[in-house]
């Protein structure tokens, strides 16, 4: 049987999630908790902050496909997560503590 990519939701710890996420662009990747720029896709953590990257985000999944399948490969403990739900929810969880106080 063939393997292909398939998405899947799981209940995750955002917090978790931002402080090892490596966030992949078009041209160059940056570390969600530092927000260093310049990183290479695959870079395994954050030269500022040293953060070890567990999960990885793409800005454009659909666009970045093959790179997202090579990386699948090199890192195959990594998790890969979708960025406009991860941009949804890290925005909704700010709203709501905005509100708050």
């Amino acid at each position: 049987m063939a393997k292909r990519l398939l998405r899947s939701w799981i209940e995750i710890d955002v917090d978790e999630v931002s402080e090892h996420l490596l966030i992949i662009g078009d041209l160059l990747a940056s570390c969600s908790k530092c927000s260093s720029l310049d990183l290479k896709s695959d870079s395994k953590s954050c030269p500022k902050c040293n953060t070890q990257f567990k999960y990885i985000a793409f800005r454009n999944p659909e666009e970045n496909f093959s790179k997202i399948l090579k990386l699948k490969q090199e890192n195959p403990n990594s998790i890969f997560i979708d960025y406009n739900d991860f941009k949804k929810i890290t925005g909704s969880i700010k709203a709501r503590k905005l509100f708050k106080s």
